[in-house]
């Protein structure tokens, strides 16, 4: 089974260098075999650098890439592996066209470019039910002495420094100082417990002139930490929600229903981050028929 790579960010233990100074009688690529070790990231640094040739004169302070040159880096090695392994997989001819523009945007000094999309050409290959490849954006702050990693979708990132590692999940921002390890994130809150309906209740309701049923309030055990909750119901065996809503009370009444099972989760959603999803809570809603009793009158 092809699986995609999970992605390091690497932040040194001591202060990457960022600048280097041009030899005497020493040629840009000669300078790129020093400093990158590859004569072909000559044409990274011309880029880099605004340069028009790789004639560089004696003395010439040069800048260099930092991390985010080493995350495209790790990027276009996932791809490679990844599309090396697809061989007749459907997507391989669009996930080959984007690692031909990773490859551009990385000899163009177009870190971030690059990665993205290096990890999406991984993304379109990977096999059915495997991770997909991670987008994410790194900014460096020379000035400021840290490193900022964004992580956008995908398997989270590992941030590691002065030995210390961090995953960096979808939708999270860790910012790390030099010669200090990233900051621990704080825990999520707890996840919810389904209170009311009863697990796999019988539910009778009467019937709206369109057929369908209710009120149903779902209930769940309150959870310290938490702003809102998020809710999905879905009707049995069916993958899509028919209801994705936020409360912010431990409770949600939902709208008329048609007759049938469903069942129904609820996550915590904090400053900390989301819970995971309780375990689903089943109910089953049917129509409550009306007893009609005749009396016996005169008329009979």
């Amino acid at each position: 089974m092809r699986t995609a790579l999970l992605l390091v960010a690497w932040l040194g233990l001591t202060p990457a260098q960022d600048s280097t100074v041009v030899g005497a009688n020493e040629s840009l690529r000669e300078v790129a075999t020093r400093v990158l070790g590859d004569a072909a990231a000559a044409a990274e640094l011309r880029a880099l650098n605004n340069l028009s040739s790789d004639t560089v004169a004696e003395g010439t302070r040069l800048k260099l890439p930092g991390q985010e040159r080493v995350l495209a880096l790790k990027a276009l090695e996932t791809a490679r592996t990844l599309l090396a392994q697809a061989k007749d997989a459907p997507g391989l001819p669009e996930a080959t066209a984007r690692l031909k523009a990773a490859e551009e945007h990385f000899r163009a000094a177009r870190y971030p470019q690059a990665s993205e999309a290096a990890n999406a050409a991984g993304a379109q290959v990977a096999a059915p039910g495997a991770p997909q490849a991670s987008a994410f954006t790194v900014q460096v702050h020379p000035d400021a002495g840290t490193t900022t990693v964004t992580v956008t979708r995908g398997p989270p990132v590992r941030v590691e420094a002065e030995g210390v590692t961090r995953p960096v999940g979808p939708g999270e921002t860790v910012s790390v100082e030099k010669g200090h390890p990233p900051t621990v994130p704080p825990s999520p809150p707890a996840i919810p417990r389904p209170e009311q309906p009863a697990e796999g209740a019988l539910l009778k309701r009467r019937a709206d002139a369109q057929g369908k049923l209710g009120p149903v309030k779902l209930v769940w055990a309150a959870v310290a930490g938490a702003e809102r909750y998020e809710v999905e119901v879905l009707r049995d065996a069916q993958p899509t929600p028919v209801l994705a809503q936020a409360s912010t009370a431990p409770e949600l009444k939902l709208p008329l229903l048609p007759a049938g099972r469903y069942r129904w989760t609820v996550r915590a959603v904090g400053g900390a981050g989301r819970s995971e999803r309780s375990a689903p809570r089943l109910f089953e809603l049917a129509p409550d028929k009306l007893k009609l009793e005749v009396q016996k009158g005169q008329w009979q």
